[in-house]
């Protein structure tokens, strides 16, 4: 139950740390998650999974690496290497025809794809939204402590009916 919570705690975190600003996503251990929003590498990754990025230095990738880097107008984009040259990194999503028009340059790359769950970007996008926020996390909050509260009273009460329990 503990770890449910705190998985659900970080998706929520990370994914609105994520639509405030994509250069302060988290980094646990070396993975960042992303929601994917595009069907551009399918069959391989779909808009709605989750991807969590492995930091890793330029230098370590190679030709069909999945990849995560920025363009210039700041988006992220998700691609596979198709090339890898002295100035930087030919990229293709997997579902397109053509390969993209920039070259990726070293230091915009966040990482790699290492680990893609399915869906799991729908679940912690709603969960980021206030009706997801409200149902899956306030109110299961206001739950507990209602019952912490109930079991309280239940508890003081039983004192004040137990004579035994009142004198020692």
């Amino acid at each position: 139950m503990t770890a449910a919570i705190l998985c659900i705690g970080f998706l929520v975190f990370a994914t609105h740390q994520a639509q405030g600003n994509p250069d302060k996503i988290p980094s646990f251990g070396g993975y960042k998650p992303f929601t994917v929003l595009t069907n551009s590498m399918q069959p391989k990754i779909s808009a709605g999974d989750m991807i969590f990025v492995e930091e890793k230095k330029a230098a370590n990738i190679k030709k069909g690496d999945i990849i995560t880097f920025k363009i210039s107008d700041g988006k992220l984009i998700t691609h596979r290497v198709v090339s890898v040259t002295k100035q930087g990194f030919m990229t293709k999503g997997d579902n397109n025809n053509v390969r993209d028009k920039w070259l990726v340059k070293p230091e915009n790359i966040i990482g790699t794809a290492a680990v893609i769950v399915p869906k799991a970007g729908n679940i912690a996008k709603f969960l980021a939204s206030p009706a997801g926020f409200s149902i899956f996390i306030i109110l299961p909050l206001l739950l507990l402590v209602l019952i912490e509260v109930y079991q309280r009273i239940l508890k003081a009460l039983n004192r004040k009916e137990d004579p035994a329990v009142t004198e020692s």
